[in-house]
C-alpha cells in the first residue's frame, strides 16, 4: 500500500529536505550566538525524524491499525476487520426492513379492501368494518417510518463504505505528507487522527448496540402469515354475487366461524350443516388442514402486527439514529485529543505528558 501511494516519495522528500534545513538552522545558530535560531533548528530536527519514522512504518502504522481493527468484534456477520462486519450488518438490516415493508404493505392492501366495504339493504346501507380505518392509518405510519429508517440505514451504509475505502487507503497517507511541512503540521495530524478514529472508535461503538434483525424477522414472518391466510385474503369480484360471497367473509371475520369450534380436519371434510359457516367453508373448497388449535381472530391479529412492527421499528432507530450519533461523539473526542498530539511539536515533554 505504501508503495502504491505516489504520495510517500514527496513525504521523504519533504523530510530529507527539512532535515538539511534543520542542520542549516542549528549551524546557523551557533555560529550567530542565537539560541532561540539554534533551539528551533534541532526542535525541526526531531520532528523531521520522527516523520520519518512514521513515513518509513507506513505499512506497519496500517497493518497494527487493520488488526486491532478486526480484534474489536467478533466475526458474527462476516470475515474481516471491523468495518467489514458493520458494512455486512447494515446490508442484512435493511434486506430484513424491506421484507418487513414488503409484508406490511400487503397487510394494508388486505385492510383497505375490508375497511371501504359496504352492504347496501335498499333503504340503509353499513359498513362494518369501517372502523379499520383507526388500524390502516396506524400501519400507513409505520411503513412511512420504516422507509424513513431504510434511508437511514443506507446512508449509514455509504459512509462505512467510505470509511473502508478511504481511511487508511487515503486520509492516513495524506496526513502523513502534510504532517512533514511545518506549515501544514496540525492539518496532518488532524487527518491521521481522523483516519484512526473512523477507521476503529466509530464502526465499533455501531456494533455494541444490539442488533434488530430478530426481532424484525419475527414481526415480518406474523405479518407474512396474516397476509397469507386463506380465511383473511380478499374475495374476488367474480364471486361477488354468491350468495355467501360477503355474508361468510364477515362471519369469518368476526370470528363466529372460528375453525377450533368445528371439529373437522380438513374442509373438504365439512359435513352438510345449516349454518351459514360450514356453508362459506364449503364454497371457498379449502384444502388445508384445520386443527381444534386454530383460531381465527382478524383484528386480534392486525394488533399483534402493530405491536410487532412498532417494537421492531423502535429498535432500528436505536440502532440507525442514536447508535451512529453515540459513535459519532466518542469519535470526536479521540480524534480531537489525538489530533493536538499528533498536530504538536512532538518531543520529550509531549512524551512525558502523555
Amino acid at each position: 500500500m505504501a508503495e502504491a501511494f505516489l504520495g510517500m516519495d514527496v513525504a521523504m522528500t519533504v523530510v530529507m529536505a527539512s532535515i538539511v534545513l534543520a542542520g542549516i538552522l542549528i549551524g546557523v545558530g551557533r555560529a550567530a550566538g542565537s539560541k532561540r535560531i539554534e533551539a528551533f533548528g534541532f526542535e525541526e530536527f526531531i520532528q523531521s525524524v520522527i516523520n520519518a519514522m512514521l513515513i518509513g512504518s507506513f505499512a506497519a502504522v496500517i497493518g497494527f491499525v487493520a488488526m486491532v481493527s478486526s480484534s474489536v468484534v467478533s466475526e458474527s456477520c462476516a470475515q474481516g476487520d471491523v468495518v467489514d462486519q458493520l458494512a455486512c450488518s447494515l446490508g442484512k438490516l435493511n434486506g430484513a426492513h424491506f421484507a418487513l415493508f414488503q409484508e406490511l404493505a400487503r397487510a394494508l392492501n388486505i385492510i383497505g379492501f375490508y375497511q371501504g366495504l359496504s352492504l347496501d339493504f335498499g333503504a340503509f346501507s353499513i359498513s362494518p368494518l369501517s372502523s379499520l380505518s383507526t388500524i390502516a392509518s396506524a400501519l400507513s405510519l409505520q411503513l412511512l417510518l420504516l422507509n424513513a429508517v431504510m434511508i437511514l440505514v443506507e446512508l449509514n451504509a455509504q459512509i462505512v463504505a467510505f470509511i473502508g475505502q478511504n481511511a487508511l487507503a487515503l486520509l492516513f497517507p495524506v496526513g502523513l505528507v502534510l504532517r512533514t511541512l511545518f506549515a501544514t503540521r496540525k492539518v496532518g495530524g488532524f487527518l491521521i487522527a481522523l483516519a484512526v478514529g473512523l477507521y476503529i472508535f466509530y464502526p465499533t461503538f455501531v456494533l455494541i448496540f444490539p442488533m434488530p434483525e430478530p426481532d424484525i424477522v419475527n414481526a415480518t414472518i406474523l405479518a407474512g402469515n396474516f397476509s397469507n391466510n386463506s380465511f383473511y385474503a380478499t374475495v374476488p369480484v367474480l364471486d361477488l354475487n354468491g350468495n355467501y360471497a360477503i355474508a361468510g367473509k364477515l362471519d369469518i371475520l368476526s370470528g363466529r366461524c372460528d375453525p377450533s369450534k368445528f371439529n373437522i380436519t380438513n374442509m373438504t371434510n365439512v359435513s352438510n350443516t345449516t349454518t351459514v359457516c360450514d356453508d362459506f367453508l364449503q364454497a371457498q373448497n379449502l384444502t388445508t388442514n384445520v386443527t381444534q388449535n386454530m383460531s381465527l381472530d382478524f383484528t386480534g391479529d392486525l394488533t399483534k402486527i402493530l405491536q410487532k412492527s412498532g417494537d421492531s421499528l423502535s429498535k432500528s432507530l436505536l440502532y440507525a439514529v442514536v447508535a451512529p450519533i453515540f459513535s459519532l461523539i466518542i469519535t470526536i473526542v479521540f480524534v480531537k485529543e489525538l489530533a493536538n498530539i499528533l498536530g504538536s511539536e512532538i518531543g520529550l515533554k509531549t512524551f512525558a505528558s502523555i
